[in-house]
């Protein structure tokens, strides 16, 4: 039996967010004679590709939409081609604003090296 907490641990989601996307009806997580969920292969390797769509920004109701229609290739890749267009340009917007940072950091470096010289040669 694998527990809430051993699937946590291995998808690196919280306990509360399993259950809300299993309340939400992406995920049907089997359950034991008790009642106790008991996560099998299936329901693991769907939280990661939960949490795998979630990290790149895909709505729920996408991720449904491609849960849902899981036979219809030809949806999933089109919304899957819109989430990977839209973390391009999220990529994109962080390589422009890590190469502001990396000028701005040679900037400041050269001027606190200027001014240690001056310093230096004052004395």
């Amino acid at each position: 039996m694998t527990t809430i907490k051993e699937v946590s641990a291995i998808t690196g989601l919280s306990a509360y967010a399993i259950r809300f996307y299993e309340r939400k009806g992406l995920l049907q997580v089997p359950r034991n004679a008790n009642g106790i969920r008991d996560f099998d292969q299936a329901s693991i390797t769907k939280i990661q590709a939960i949490a795998h769509y979630r990290n790149v920004g895909m709505s729920l109701e996408d991720i449904k939409v491609v849960f849902d229609n899981y036979e219809n290739h030809e949806l999933s890749v089109r919304l899957l081609k819109e989430t990977k267009a839209k973390l391009d340009q999220e990529i994109a917007s962080l390589e422009n604003t890590r190469a502001y940072l990396i000028n701005k950091i040679a900037l400041h470096q050269r001027i606190a090296n200027q001014e240690r010289k001056n310093h230096h040669d004052q004395k």
